[in-house]
């Protein structure tokens, strides 16, 4: 196994301290949080304006967030000209008609994400006096890049309430940003021992990522891996009951986690994704593959994130799926499930290893299957 950026092995030799570990952190970002007064106001302010409701455990998770996207990119977001952004919005808009081959909208994003949003040499903070214009130009930012669309649908509601509570709205930024310093400090020493390696990859790899798509991505920090971690944890708990509710469930596997790799993997393409067709015996897909035919679970694999939901809205509390993904992608596909009506529910990958962004070649995955079997409700794995 190869340690990339990150891993959930730490320093010990399985996966299973560090859900403890990123357990005990959602529970003091929950207590940290809790005689805030903000996230009970936002919760009503969504009800009383007939918004999209969702647990407040999911508020405190986008608390710390704001806090932390400040705090890394409100530099960034506010040297951005708006034609800039709305260059970078004509590129995306590219990419969604299919008009043009993805490769080629691919490097055209590389250029423009470069030269208009990543200012090399200038160090990432946050502004002394912060207020609802400057919050604006950090979601016109996170929007720009590509990388945050779920994130800054979320942000967009808060600026929203932020508006609502002019006066006080500079004053809970201010403490959102706090709470983030608290949060990434704390955050390091619980689950420092799994990112050790971000900021070597990062260094190693910042020229050959320069003009490349996919570079704001792979240079997310580590505070954001940890945000994810805990996020991830916070919705599964959050969403936990109205997953065991469903009456269909799935689970969502990224392709690095397959054995043979694309040329001799014999998985078959359908409308949801890959089904296993069981070619290697010792691939964990095909392991758990096996064990959703036992107890009546379907297992797709799925070739990036961006497809793991298609485009379908499904009836709310029908299905319910479990993503398998790198820390970056879980907070976002939590909502983009939500919001094709899905009941979420997330597994981390035990380390990275896909071509498209980790690896010159592609390493295999894996995950901790008695966490899979725990959500699933499975007891023993004969």
């Amino acid at each position: 196994m190869e340690a990339i950026t990150y891993s959930l092995y730490g320093t010990s030799a399985g996966a299973r301290e560090y859900y403890n570990d990123a357990a005990k952190m959602a529970d003091e970002l929950i207590d940290i949080t809790n005689e805030e007064k903000t996230i009970k106001e936002f919760s009503r302010f969504v009800k009383d304006n007939g918004l999209k409701s969702l647990d407040d455990l999911v508020y405190v998770m986008e608390y710390a967030m704001i806090g932390i996207l400040l705090s890394k990119y409100g530099s960034r977001a506010s040297l951005l000209h708006q034609y800039g952004g709305k260059m970078l919005e004509g590129v995306y808009a590219l990419k969604r008609t299919g008009r043009f081959a993805r490769s080629a909208v691919g490097r055209l994003k590389g250029i423009v994400n470069t030269a208009l949003l990543v200012h090399k040499g200038k160090a990432d903070s946050v502004a002394s006096s912060i207020d609802v214009k400057y919050f604006s130009k950090l979601i016109g930012w996170l929007h720009a890049t590509g990388e945050f669309e779920q994130e800054t649908k979320r942000l967009e509601v808060w600026a929203r309430y932020f508006g609502d509570k002019s006066a006080d709205s500079s004053r809970i930024l201010s403490r959102a940003v706090r709470v983030a310093g608290w949060f990434e400090q704390r955050s390091l020493e619980l689950l420092g021992d799994y990112t050790s390696n971000v900021d070597s990859f990062i260094d190693n790899r910042q020229s050959d990522l320069k003009w490349k798509e996919n570079q704001i991505f792979c240079t997310r920090t580590r505070v954001e891996y940890h945000l994810n971690m805990v996020g991830a944890e916070l919705m599964n708990r959050a969403f936990q009951r109205d997953f065991i509710n469903t009456g269909e469930k799935r689970v969502l596997l990224p392709i690095c986690m397959r054995e043979k790799g694309e040329k001799l993997c014999r998985a078959v393409q359908t409308e949801h994704g890959y089904l296993c067709n069981g070619c290697a015996r010792d691939c964990q897909v095909h392991a758990i593959t096996a064990l959703g035919k036992k107890h009546n679970f379907k297992v797709y694999m799925i070739p990036h994130a961006s497809t793991a939901f298609g485009h379908q809205h499904m009836e709310k509390g029908d299905i319910g799926i479990i993503g398998v993904a790198c820390p970056l992608n879980l907070i976002s596909g939590g909502y983009k499930a939500k919001e094709l009506g899905y009941e979420p529910q997330c597994v981390l990958l035990n380390y990275c290893g896909c071509a498209r962004h980790w690896h010159d070649t592609g390493i295999v995955t894996n995950i901790e299957l008695d966490r899979l079997q725990a959500m699933l409700q499975i007891h023993g794995m004969s």
